[in-house]
């Protein structure tokens, strides 16, 4: 069988990663792209490593910072190089090797159920801040209530009246 029709590295997806290595002696590709944090688990075939997490990375991304981590000698890296791609291109990769593999790191992020109790929960925050502005102004009004009344304008007659009469001073006198 000829070894040279089998591209070195590993596969996720439809996505061909390099050839895992360690973590700590990795040096990250210049370009953008997505990596892979791996843990060795003989359970994954066919090469005994479990995906940790995918990260997106950009153009100059400071990714040394990885080899920092703790335990960084148990753990293996591996990247796929995205070059030209742009950040969303890039993230929707990174979200469907996620959804596909459901790494331990990354738990259920980006899921439907997620997703769905981040939209329900915002929608509670709404109907919270809706009910608390009305009941500010009902206590607002019962507060108006309480308030000491101001003297009363006096009140003007309703209806026809007579008009005096100026200068019919007229007496009767006795006849």
């Amino acid at each position: 069988m000829n070894t040279y029709l089998f591209a070195a590295g590993i596969r996720f997806n439809d996505h061909m990663f390099c050839e895992p290595r360690r973590l700590v002696d990795w040096v990250p590709p210049k370009c953008a792209g997505i990596c892979v944090i791996l843990a060795g688990d003989p359970n994954w075939a066919p090469k005994p490593l479990q995906p940790l997490c995918f990260w997106e990375f950009g153009n100059n991304s400071d990714l040394r910072r990885l080899t920092r981590m703790a335990n960084a000698q148990a753990l293996f890296i591996s990247a796929l190089a995205m070059p030209f791609s742009t950040s969303a291109q890039r993230s929707e990769v990174r979200n469907q090797l996620v959804w596909a593999y459901n790494p331990v790191c990354q738990g259920s992020a980006g899921s439907a159920v997620e997703c769905e109790l981040a939209y329900k929960l915002g929608e509670l925050e709404k109907k919270h801040e809706e009910q608390t502005i009305q009941l500010r102004l009902i206590l607002a009004s019962i507060n108006r209530l309480f308030e000491p009344l101001s003297e009363p304008k006096p009140h003007r007659a309703i209806g026809f009246l007579p008009q005096p009469v100026a200068g019919s001073e007229t007496k009767l006198t006795p006849a």
